[in-house]
């Protein structure tokens, strides 16, 4: 029980972490936002549509907003003179259990896919679609949305909020649904019936994927395999 205690002690308590996890949620937005300018600085025009910028250059704010959001996890943990991997359980999961979840994620990816062919006007959205066609570098697209951007993402809400949630007295199931709703409910780009029916399953899907696994790595797979296949069906719908 003292060993319990004592690692309890070691990671931030509940309000501590929900707080934490805004401020660097808000850092990773602000980064976005001043990559942004930056790249507007470089455009020989000087009146020019941000939306039509953001959409070219997703990928290049992605990947390093994503790397400031990773910058400023491992501080908030460093300051707990808690080792980082232990933190956020960096370690290989079993076999077994990753392709149980490998399974689920590709089922539910195709239940995902027809249920979109089936209700078109019910998940219509350009995001995807319009940040991929308008990338000016796939190569950074690739990088920041399937890869760093995934990264980021699982290392805060199924990383260190997770952790936060599940030594406090909620526990592991209400670490997984938390942590689902706020990670659902940031996605605002992606409109209502998406987040209700679409990206909150699979962030339950990757919550148990992390609560069952005990391993962090596990929820960055899928969760960028899940994003990789979204870019190659919207490369195969548009070329």
């Amino acid at each position: 029980m003292s060993v319990n205690k004592n690692n309890y002690k070691s990671v931030w308590n509940l309000y501590s972490t929900i707080i934490i996890s805004f401020i660097i949620f808000i850092t990773f937005t602000l980064a976005q936002s001043m990559i942004l300018f930056l790249i507007q600085k470089t455009q020989s025009d000087y009146v020019v549509d941000l939306k039509s910028l953001a959409y070219n250059y997703l990928g290049v704010i992605s990947f390093f907003s994503s790397i400031c959001g990773c910058i400023c996890v491992y501080f908030f943990i460093k300051i707990k003179n808690f080792e980082f991997k232990k933190y956020l359980n960096i370690n290989y999961p079993r076999w077994k259990i990753s392709l149980r979840f490998l399974s689920l994620t590709i089922a539910l990816i195709l239940i995902m896919e027809l249920i979109s062919n089936s209700y078109p006007d019910l998940f219509d959205t350009d995001f995807v679609r319009d940040s991929y066609t308008k990338s000016n570098n796939l190569i950074f697209f690739y990088l920041g949305v399937v890869l760093f951007g995934p990264m980021f993402e699982e290392l805060l809400f199924r990383g260190f909020l997770f952790k936060g949630i599940e030594k406090s007295f909620i526990g592991g199931h209400g670490a997984v649904l938390i942590s689902s709703f706020i990670f659902s409910i940031i996605h605002v780009q992606y409109g209502f019936y998406i987040i209700v029916f679409l990206l909150f399953p699979m962030s339950l899907l990757l919550g148990y994927a992390r609560l069952m696994s005990g391993s962090i790595l596990l929820p960055i797979f899928l969760h960028s395999f899940n994003n990789f296949v979204t870019s190659i069906i919207t490369h195969l719908e548009v070329y």
